[in-house]
């Protein structure tokens, strides 16, 4: 029930037209990019779906995290507005089925714009490369790939939303948390792992180093550890309120 009344308080928002219009936004990059260097990227050699994400997906990604960072600040400003969370501490809510019906719909909001951006990748892939074969199996394993991989960026993200009432200050650590973890090597291992970076990995990378089980898991049980942390967050919160 809580995913339903979670997304009745967001229908006012704009939360829903804005993930769509992200997704939109950044399934245009390959499209743009093949209209400009198209005679460059028809001449490698290789899988159609890789060459156009290794030359779209870092800011395919960005705008997903930035997406997701805007929508978790506007979810839980509506909460604090007006005082509105002290409100709902004195009624027989958990706010622990709050937070996950919010980390609920953000997880299939990405995963719409994720397909959304995928099937311009196919799009493309069909114009541009007269030679594609469309690998439906293929498609879904790219897609969960990725959206596993964003998962711990989303959660994490929730939980610096519900730790700030003022939505200016969570915004605030998401930029800085994207932008400094961006200019980090994402080739080192340790540092692909971190939230705010794992979301830049690609599936063909990750298989070609034979690391796509240890992305999974690890982006797996970051996610599981900081539904934890909220969990323990709020009840040591509630006690000082």
């Amino acid at each position: 029930m809580s995913p339903l009344i979670e997304s009745k308080k967001l229908k006012r928002t704009g939360y829903l037209p804005a993930f769509l219009a992200g997704g939109f936004l950044a399934a245009a990059f390959p499209v743009v990019y093949m209209m400009v260097k198209a005679e460059e990227m028809t001449a490698l050699s290789g899988n159609p779906i890789n060459i156009l994400m290794s030359a779209n997906w870092q800011m395919m990604a960005m705008l997903n995290i930035l997406i997701s960072i805007c929508g978790a600040c506007m979810m839980y400003h509506t909460e604090y507005a007006d005082n509105g969370m002290q409100k709902m501490s004195v009624l027989p809510i958990r706010q622990g089925s709050m937070f996950f019906g919010k980390f609920l719909i953000a997880a299939l909001v990405l995963s719409a714009m994720v397909v959304i951006e995928m099937a311009v990748l196919v799009g493309c892939a069909k114009y541009w490369f007269p030679s594609y074969v469309f690998d439906l199996t293929e498609i879904l394993k790219t897609a969960g790939f990725q959206i596993i991989v964003t998962l711990p960026t989303v959660m994490l993200m929730l939980v610096i939303a519900s730790a700030c009432k003022n939505m200016w200050v969570s915004l605030g650590i998401g930029v800085i948390l994207v932008f400094t973890l961006s200019i980090l090597p994402q080739d080192n291992i340790v540092l692909s792992l971190f939230p705010f970076a794992s979301p830049y990995q690609m599936l063909s990378a990750a298989v070609e180093n034979s690391r796509t089980a240890l992305f999974l898991a690890v982006c797996g049980i970051e996610t599981v550890v900081f539904g934890i942390a909220e969990v323990l967050y709020l009840q040591v919160r509630r006690c000082f309120e």
